[in-house]
């Protein structure tokens, strides 16, 4: 096992994977930090990476440690008071220079997210098919019935088989696995080349998070697009993703292929999070801190 506070990478092939292509996306020494009236709190430090095409990542830590907030930086979400340095790029575009007015382009044709809060992310007060129109004709100059077609289609997609019926739900009629079902309807439906799943399953009950693991599994694979999966659940990125990254204050402390990282460790920090997730806590150090997971 290598220094808890050395980054552990086993991608090796960073070079050879990417060899010939250019990355869906990627990320260069980005750090991000949050003013506080006269102090700053860094959240991100230092990380890089990318995705190729049809990569499934997952992105675990435990929470606080900055997952959530390097998402928000990749979809320009961050508030006003984030500083941040480094570079994005997809597919070669600079993320962090594009204006409003591009990023509004990109969002959801190029880029989209599943959230974890999907009650909380739809609109109460309209149908569910309403909204899923709405993004489709954002980005689309289609007719009404057209718009239909797509919206019905797209929940079919998902496995929601009564998709005519059931657009005409408004979210609270729905229960937190469907309403999941239909984030990923909207996320997918204007066909993305990179899909964030923000911890899409936190609060489903186990049946449902494995029924949405594998609706996300299929999905992407007929799509062969590049997913990130965040995740604090180390069960939920091992049935999904073939390659992991590991986060830890801030940093990716450990990264490669999904098998090796999960039965081998190399960090203590992902040791402690495989542990946790078997039922046995276990304490590491980080420098002169003692942490437990």
């Amino acid at each position: 096992m290598t220094d808890s506070g050395s980054n552990a990478d086993r991608t090796s092939t960073g070079a050879v994977r990417g060899a010939g292509r250019q990355p869906v996306l990627s990320v260069r020494d980005l750090t991000i930090s949050y003013r506080r009236g006269a102090s700053a709190a860094r959240a991100v430090s230092g990380v890089s990476f990318d995705l190729e095409q049809g990569d499934r990542v997952g992105l675990v830590g435990e929470s606080g440690s900055g997952k959530s907030t390097l998402a928000s930086a990749i979809l320009r979400t961050l508030p006003p008071n984030a500083d941040v340095s480094g570079s994005i790029s997809l597919h070669g575009d600079d993320l962090l220079a594009m204006n409003r007015a591009e990023l509004r382009r990109i969002r959801s044709t190029r880029i989209a997210r599943v959230p974890q809060d999907p009650l909380g992310s739809l609109n109460p007060v309209f149908p569910i098919g309403r909204q899923l129109g709405d993004v489709v004709r954002a980005h689309r100059r289609v007719s009404r019935r057209e718009t239909l077609a797509l919206v019905e289609e797209a929940l079919r997609q998902v496995g929601i088989s009564d998709a005519a019926v059931k657009r005409r739900s408004y979210p609270h009629e729905l229960s937190g696995g469907m309403r999941q079902r239909v984030m990923i309807a909207m996320a997918l439906i204007n066909h993305p080349e990179l899909l964030i799943a923000d911890e899409p399953t936190t609060a489903l009950d186990v049946t449902v998070q494995a029924q949405v693991v594998e609706l996300l599994r299929r999905r992407v694979a007929e799509s062969d697009m590049t997913l990130l999966l965040i995740s604090h659940d180390i069960g939920v990125i091992s049935e999904l993703c073939t390659r992991v990254m590991v986060m830890y204050r801030g940093e990716i402390v450990e990264q490669g292929p999904a098998r090796d990282v999960l039965t081998n460790p190399q960090h203590a920090y992902t040791s402690s999070l495989i542990d946790a997730a078997r039922g046995k806590p276990r304490a590491h150090r980080h420098g002169s801190r003692e942490v437990t997971v």
